[in-house]
């Protein structure tokens, strides 16, 4: 009985995912969203220009740019709300370097922002909630 109530106790305890795992667990989720709904992902984690720009994807003919917030239950906000000027700022560049290593510029292009919220289980997180927000700000600014 007591190993049985010990293992009871460890799996009753809140263990805390890191928010960088917790991250990367976001960013495969929103691709997988993304995806389900008609998007192509194109790239994942794409360093530019001192930033990332967490998916690329193609949505018909327009070039998407994704940037991929988590937050676990009893967040204030949703993630993509934390986005700050300066993230912005680092965002726009990365996109146009993208865009600069492009043969031909696409039609159109966007910046998208997608917040997945987790639960705040114990062991291993579940995804509650994914907000895609298209077109959360210009890049040509």
């Amino acid at each position: 009985m007591k190993a049985a109530r010990r293992i009871r106790e460890w799996f009753s305890k809140r263990v805390r995912i890191d928010a960088g795992a917790l991250g990367r667990l976001g960013e495969r989720r929103a691709a997988r969203y993304l995806a389900r709904n008609g998007l192509e992902i194109l790239a994942a984690n794409v360093r530019l220009s001192g930033a990332e720009i967490d998916l690329v994807a193609r949505h018909g003919q327009t070039l998407v740019f994704v940037e991929v917030k988590s937050t676990s239950e009893g967040s204030w906000c949703e993630g993509f709300e934390r986005i700050d000027a300066s993230k912005r700022r680092f965002l726009r560049r990365a996109c146009r370097a993208y865009l600069a290593r492009l043969e031909r510029e696409p039609e159109s292009y966007r910046l998208d922002a997608v917040s997945v919220r987790f639960s705040a289980r114990s062991f291993w997180p579940r995804v509650r909630r994914i907000y895609w927000e298209k077109g959360l700000f210009p890049i040509d600014e």
